[in-house]
């Protein structure tokens, strides 16, 4: 950097003459930072632009397709007997139902007597666990002993899963398990080898189970392979349940187990070991050490599944934070299970349901309800009576019933669902399909609404010509001309918004006069004074832009062109034989007007040929309807712009105005380094001028003090 003496010898401005100087030369980066600013300016006058041409090329997508121009209405003799509605491929007639002689129903079942022990005040808590109910109900409820475990399981692709068991799951007398097995809300009926001994004999609902010789793993194994990623829902039934816990300290007086609602009842149903010591249940509840009964180390409490132990369990055995306890506690919960089967749309669904202790009857009825079983669950709490009502109604088991309560293998069996909530001695009503008579057709559905050909029905009550003189009820399928005039309009409306819109950039005044101003230019201005001068500099950048104008253009040609295909009759291939015309108006650039009434009475008169002036397709521009034809040209116009303008997400090497900017850009970094040097010589100039100057005076002086 040159050393810079402003003025000390000379008393001259030096700054100011430099800035002079300077403010002459900067000129050629001014204009070339002002084309900058307009390219910048243009770029996103572009942009904006093609954001107008990429929303018409999503309107003219929709107009493609055929719900655009096939709305349909429906009417019905009479609504209180029979109702529809019409989807834009049913067809355009007139159906005849001459008779409803039964209505679709759902399958229930409703226990007879009250569930609850006080019929005439049910007193049950559905919110309360079973355990503290039990005696509430007219049956009590008979307790199986156990553990019952959940777990996930992500299958591989294949159709065999692998299971880490926390214990042996059970199984009846005939090879059932007791294990729900789920995917994707299916629900499989799970076996043994006992009753399939071949994978490939096993059918769509079933599943394999099979286990190690030390019980500890499981596979199961479907018919076909499951998805990889998918996962597996397994949950079953144990003898018993294991839980490992960690005691660093004598504060830890509680232990809680993961399960409630314990069995406690017997001294073989409980077991901890830490260390040589085993602890066992009296039949008070009390812990104590199998090698000397009386020392008692703690109690249970087995509906909420807490252990608490005394100061004598850490007599017993020390612990510290160096030498912790490793506690194993082996027990079992209370538990029963029930199944039950219903025959839907997917064919016969079963399901077995497991009940802890600690579960509501809440718990019960979500358990069933959110089951894919496809069977709502209810308990009335003013009657204490309980229901099964299967969601879908119809007849999807000819031979009997559609929900399926099995049978007790003997009387002196327990049955949760049958004992204690009461559904084995209730009978079904309902399951039956709806009948009818349609163009003189006598048939049935398993709903009371259904679609044929596009038209949904919706039977409403029975009737026939004796019991209902206005019957037969006819429907008809009609052209919703309304909504098909609007969406016919709402595209007239979206192409004259955007021919306006590019229209008014084209004609946009141009004012010369105004250039990008320079940051000297704006300090000297107010923002208003800013803003109005920036509006006009930014005015008319697109002003005649060929482009554009050849997009009008062309646009223009494809409307005004006639439809030449073979779907599209003559008197109607072209826009205006509709009602649409362009405005007489040539300063509005092409818009288009809609004779309302002309246009109605051609989707009325022939709804083919006006879907085909549209939407037609063809080997020819010529044969496209103008729905196909705008949108090539549209999405041509949009793609130049992008090569021209970019996006937001372009970089500016990927259009040519970008490329332009860089050029600018590297034009402007070079003449300000030119600039920099171009002042650098200036300051050198003058700071030799002051130099000399000094050096003079300094002559002057020496050779006046000789004269003196």
């Amino acid at each position: 950097m040159v050393q810079r003496i402003v003025g000390l010898a000379s008393g001259m401005d030096i700054d100011s003459m430099v800035k002079s100087m300077m403010d002459a030369a900067k000129q050629p980066l001014i204009k070339l930072q002002q084309k900058q600013q307009i390219l910048e300016w243009q770029r996103d006058d572009y942009r904006t632009l093609n954001q107008k041409f990429y929303d018409f090329r999503s309107s003219l997508t929709q107009m493609k397709l055929t719900a655009q121009y096939r709305a349909r209405t429906t009417t019905s003799s009479n609504e209180s007997l029979v109702t529809a509605t019409a989807t834009n491929v049913a067809s355009l007639s007139s159906t005849t139902i001459q008779s409803v002689t039964q209505l679709a129903t759902t399958a229930t079942r409703v226990t007879n007597n009250s569930v609850a022990s006080d019929a005439t005040n049910p007193g049950i808590d559905v919110t309360d666990t079973l355990l503290n109910q039990s005696s509430n109900f007219a049956a009590n409820i008979n307790w199986s002993k156990g553990a019952i475990t959940s777990t996930n399981v992500t299958a591989t692709g294949t159709n065999s899963l692998s299971l880490n068991l926390a214990g042996t799951p059970l199984a009846d007398d005939s090879g059932n398990v007791s294990m729900n097995v789920k995917v994707n809300g299916k629900t499989y009926k799970v076996v043994t080898s006992d009753v399939v001994s071949d994978p490939s004999q096993l059918d769509d609902n079933t599943v394999l189970f099979t286990q190690s010789s030390d019980g500890t793993t499981g596979t199961l194994q479907f018919k076909s392979a499951i998805s990889s990623g998918t996962s597996v829902s397994v949950e079953y039934a144990s003898e018993t349940a294991t839980q490992n816990v960690t005691l660093a300290s004598t504060d830890t007086k509680t232990i809680q187990l993961s399960r409630k609602g314990l069995a406690t009842d017997t001294t073989d149903t409980f077991s901890m070991t830490v260390g040589d010591h085993t602890y066992q249940l009296d039949d008070s509840g009390n812990l104590y050490d199998t090698a000397d009964s009386s020392i008692i180390v703690g109690t249970i409490n087995g509906d909420n599944g807490t252990i608490q132990l005394n100061d004598t369990f850490y007599t017993e055995n020390p612990v510290s934070d160096s030498t912790p306890l490793n506690v194993s506690v082996t027990y079992q919960q209370k538990y029963t299970t029930f199944s039950m089967g219903a025959y839907n749309s997917d064919g016969e669904v079963d399901h077995t349901f497991f009940v802890q202790a600690s579960d509501s009857l809440n718990d019960v009825i979500n358990d069933v309800n959110n089951s894919n079983i496809g069977v709502t669950m209810f308990y009335d709490d003013a009657t204490g009576k309980m229901s099964l009502t299967r969601k879908e109604s119809g007849d999807f088991n000819k031979s009997g019933e559609e929900i399926i309560i099995p049978e007790k293998t003997d009387s002196s069996s327990y049955n949760f669902l049958s004992d204690t909530l009461g559904f084995g001695d209730s009978t079904e009503s309902g399951g039956e399909n709806a009948k009818f008579t349609i163009n003189g057709l006598t048939t049935e559905r398993t709903s009371n609404s259904f679609t044929i050909n596009g038209v949904t029905y919706t039977l409403k009550n029975t009737f026939n010509t004796e019991s209902n003189p206005s019957s037969p009820v006819t429907i008809s399928v009609n052209n919703d001309t309304d909504t098909i005039f609007n969406n016919i309009k709402n595209f007239v409306d979206q192409y004259n918004d955007l021919i306006s819109t590019v229209q008014s950039k084209l004609n946009e005044e141009r004012y010369t006069d105004y250039p990008p101003l320079t940051d000297d230019q704006r300090s000297q201005m107010t923002d208003n004074q800013q803003d109005e001068w920036d509006e006009k500099a930014k005015s008319g950048l697109l002003k005649g832009d060929l482009t554009l104008t050849s997009a009008l253009s062309n646009m223009r040609s494809l409307i005004y062109m006639p439809v030449q295909n073979a779907n599209v009759s003559s008197a109607y291939n072209q826009l205006s034989s509709i009602g649409i015309t362009t405005s007489p108006d040539y300063t509005q650039g092409g818009k288009l007007e809609i004779d309302e009434d002309k246009l109605r009475a051609a989707i009325e008169n022939d709804p083919d040929s006006v879907e085909n002036l549209f939407r037609g397709t063809g080997s020819s521009t010529s044969e496209e309807g103008i729905i196909q034809r705008l949108y090539d040209s549209v999405n041509n116009t949009y793609n130049t712009i992008v090569d021209k303008a970019g996006t937001s997400a372009s970089v500016n090497s990927q259009f040519s105005i970008g490329k332009d900017l860089d050029q600018i850009s590297k034009q402007i970094d070079d003449m300000n380094d030119k600039l920099d040097d171009l002042e650098n010589k200036y300051y050198a100039q003058f700071d030799a001028m002051e130099q000399a100057i000094q050096q003079y005076n300094n002559q002057a002086t020496s050779l006046a003090s000789y004269f003196s």
